[in-house]
Formats: structure tokens, C-alpha cells, sequence
């Protein structure tokens, strides 16, 4: 054989390797995506994420994690399964802002984020009566996530307890009424107490012309402009109510943590009842008719005008 025959059988030789050899596998990158955080209380939290695998395996699951005005992430690793992963995080701070973003790491070493998701862990507030009720940031509002069940106002005045008679809106006393289901240290603690218009008025004069009502020094009844604008935020009626309420299709498992109770009303009329107790919540405005209204089986908020009926507060801080 010469040595251009030489030359040609190696380059056959060559071409036909290279035909043999398998193409390279292409690379499809993972997702990940970070969900909401959820199981939050006022010093922990479960932060979760969803994630799709890509050409490589995946070999690290974690988040990165801050307090809103920290500089430096922490970082936790956790167990994924079958396309989502979670872990629990405690010791967080009281009333505190979070961001959190997850993370995964695939076999070649490339890092993939997802987008950041933020939070607040729930603050506390104690009543005169010494009840403590969880608190919640919405916006730029601070709220009480839980019912007023409080029998004094801020300085010691007492309000009348009743399980019956009349309502009286303007001119009688503070009254708050009680039944089986109200009483707050028997059947359904978080449902608290049903007061009328006179329990919404008085307290200490603010600066901002809130109305403080029973409620603690430093908040206030809201207005219906505030009630507006936290319905807004939570995404309307469906994310606010507990799973209490007897109903399909509606609820979202309280995803704004607002957990509104289906307490009902007393009403004062002829049979003078306790009503839609367990399918409706009625909290007050400012005014001597205003009430925001949700009902069982619907998931909207209703602004109403009602007459002697008493009814749920939650308050807001000033």
C-alpha cells in the first residue's frame, strides 16, 4: 500500500468514526419556581417550591432567605420530592418582613433562582382583659387578624354583657351580646363577641380623628375606606374566610391570613335571635349602619346598611 492509499483508508477510517459517534445530548436547563410561603405564625414559617427537572440531574434543593433590610441571604438546603420541596424555618422575629427566594443546582453545577416571594410574620396585641390577639401587616396597615372579644373599654369602663333583649344603636349603653356560640371561653373562642353601635364609639380622642371604640389603646374602628382597601389587598372575600365555614368551591384555605369567622349577628326583633351563626360574618364601619357583610357559598364581600343588629369588630392600629 503507497502512501496516498494510506492517506485515503485513514480518512475513511476517520469518516466512519465520526458517522458512528452518537450525537451530543442536548442541554434543557430545570425550572424552579418559589411558591408563597405558608404555616406562618409570629416566629416561623414553611417556605416551599415547585421545580421541573432539565437534561441533568438536580443536586441541590434550597432557598435563600432575608429579613427585608438585611444585606446578606441566608442559605438552608432541604429534601425535594416529587417535583416540590419545603422546609420550616424558626426563630424569625415578631412583626417581621421576609424575602424569600428558592434555589437548585444541577449536575454540571449551574444555580437556577426563582422570582422572590415576601411575608410578614404576625405580630401580637394584648386587650385590657388580658385576651392576646394575633396582628397582621396589610399595606401600610396593620390589622387584628382574630375578633375583639374585650368586655372593658382601654380605661377600665366596663361594657354590659347580655344574652338577649334590645340593641340599642345610639342612645343606650355599650352592650356586647353572647350565646352559646359567642361566649369566648366556651364553644368557638375565635368567633369573639357581637357589639352594638354604642361599643363603637367613645375611647380616647386620636389625632387622626379615628374612632377607638373598645378597642385597645393605639387602634381604632375602621373606616369603610379601610375595610375597601384590605379586601383589595387580600384578593376579595374567598382568601379571607377560615376553613370554618361550611362551603365548596369558595374558600382558599385563608390565604390571606385575615381568618374571618362565620360569628353572624344579634338581631333585635321580634324573637330577638342570634343569627346566621356559622354562614355569615358582620363586621362594623364607622358609622351607625355600616357593615361589611360575608356570607357562606359566596365568595364576595358586601358593603351594607344595617339597623339595630350587633355586630363582629376587628381593629386597626392608628
Amino acid at each position: 500500500m503507497n502512501k496516498n492509499q494510506i492517506y485515503v483508508f485513514i480518512s475513511i477510517t476517520l469518516l466512519l468514526a465520526s458517522a458512528c459517534k452518537p450525537p451530543e445530548k442536548e442541554y434543557v436547563a430545570p425550572k424552579i419556581w418559589t411558591m408563597p410561603a405558608v404555616e406562618i405564625t409570629t416566629t416561623e414559617a414553611t417556605f416551599r417550591a415547585n421545580f421541573m427537572k432539565g437534561s441533568e440531574d438536580i443536586t441541590v434543593f434550597g432557598f435563600e432567605w432575608k429579613e427585608m433590610l438585611e444585606e446578606d441571604w441566608k442559605i438552608v438546603q432541604a429534601q425535594a420530592g416529587n417535583g416540590s420541596y419545603s422546609l420550616p424555618v424558626v426563630n424569625l422575629k415578631e412583626e417581621g418582613q421576609y424575602t424569600v427566594k428558592a434555589f437548585i443546582i444541577d449536575a454540571s453545577d449551574n444555580k437556577y433562582l426563582g422570582e422572590e416571594k415576601s411575608f410578614f410574620t404576625n405580630g401580637t396585641l394584648m386587650d385590657i382583659d388580658g385576651n392576646v390577639y394575633s396582628t397582621l401587616h396589610y399595606g401600610n396597615k396593620v390589622w387584628m387578624t382574630e375578633n375583639l372579644r374585650v368586655t372593658r373599654y382601654a380605661d377600665g369602663t366596663l361594657v354590659e354583657g347580655r344574652s338577649g333583649g334590645p340593641c340599642e344603636e345610639e342612645d343606650g349603653p355599650p352592650v356586647y351580646y353572647y350565646s352559646g356560640d359567642h361566649t369566648p371561653y366556651f364553644k368557638e373562642p375565635s368567633f369573639g363577641l357581637l357589639y352594638n353601635y354604642a361599643a363603637t364609639q367613645g375611647g380616647t380622642p386620636s389625632i387622626f380623628r379615628y374612632t377607638q371604640g373598645v378597642c385597645p389603646e393605639g387602634w381604632h374602628i375602621p373606616s369603610m375606606s379601610e375595610w375597601r382597601q384590605l379586601v383589595y389587598y387580600c384578593g376579595g372575600g374567598a382568601n379571607m374566610k377560615t376553613k370554618t365555614w361550611a362551603e365548596l368551591g369558595y374558600t382558599n384555605a385563608n390565604s390571606s391570613r385575615f381568618s374571618v369567622e362565620p360569628a353572624g349577628y344579634y338581631f333585635d326583633d321580634v324573637d330577638e335571635n342570634f343569627r346566621s351563626v356559622y354562614a355569615g360574618a358582620y363586621f362594623w364601619g364607622t358609622s351607625t349602619f355600616d357593615a361589611v357583610v360575608l356570607v357562606r357559598d359566596f365568595p364576595e364581600v358586601y358593603y351594607e346598611k344595617l339597623g339595630d343588629a350587633a355586630r363582629s369588630i376587628r381593629c386597626v392600629k392608628d
